[in-house]
């Protein structure tokens, strides 16, 4: 059965593969961003309903937009802060997740997708992991299942070199689709690491 999907930033790379393998498999989207529609001539484009919204807004008149919603997937995050524009890793990676994750719970939104990130030791500032992390714990708490997906760097197929250790990097089709199977059977809270998103 078709299943609507919500994606905070499906305009986005990460939020984009999702977008497509979710329309491939049948089901409806609808992307929630602070840009909407981007400026780009992609086909399937067409078939997601696009809107506006800051998951910064606590008031979060977006999330109208989460009603009826069977999956919610949240692909806000900051790699690098960009401190010109206000936007810490404190505000993008752990503001919004709550943000969303309220306006989730309120609309009875009943799976959460969180993509988080593997703790690469060798990344020097720890407040990336520390918010990702602090983000992961609030979202145990909430009603709605989560799925807590911590890859490592995400490459497209034609970047991407297959790697070796803990951390390596993963293909990013392999991560959407490892976590959209996942969508399929979880039933708790369920953590997916580099091993489970590597295919």
């Amino acid at each position: 059965m078709a299943k609507k999907v919500v994606i905070l930033g499906a305009n986005g790379y990460v939020g984009g593969v999702f977008a497509k393998q979710f329309l491939d498999r049948g089901d409806s989207v609808v992307s929630i961003s602070r840009s909407g529609r981007p400026d780009k001539d992609v086909d399937w484009y067409d078939k997601i309903d696009w809107e506006m919204g800051d998951p910064l807004d606590k008031d979060a008149p977006w999330e109208k937009y989460l009603a009826g919603a069977d999956i919610l997937v949240d692909t806000v995050g900051e790699y690098m802060e960009h401190l010109d524009k206000g936007m810490t890793y404190e505000k993008v990676n752990y503001q919004t997740a709550l943000n969303i994750a309220d306006a989730a719970e309120r609309q009875k939104v009943p799976i959460f997708v969180f993509i988080s990130i593997d703790d690469d030791p060798a990344f020097p500032d720890r407040r990336l992991f520390t918010t990702k992390r602090d983000a992961e714990d609030y979202l145990k708490q909430r009603d709605f299942i989560s799925i807590l997906a911590r890859p490592s760097a995400m490459y497209p197929a034609d970047q991407y070199k297959k790697g070796e250790g803990p951390h390596r990097s993963l293909l990013v089709d392999d991560v959407a689709s490892s976590v959209i199977a996942a969508t399929d059977t979880v039933k708790e809270t369920e953590t997916l690491k580099v091993d489970d998103l590597e295919r």
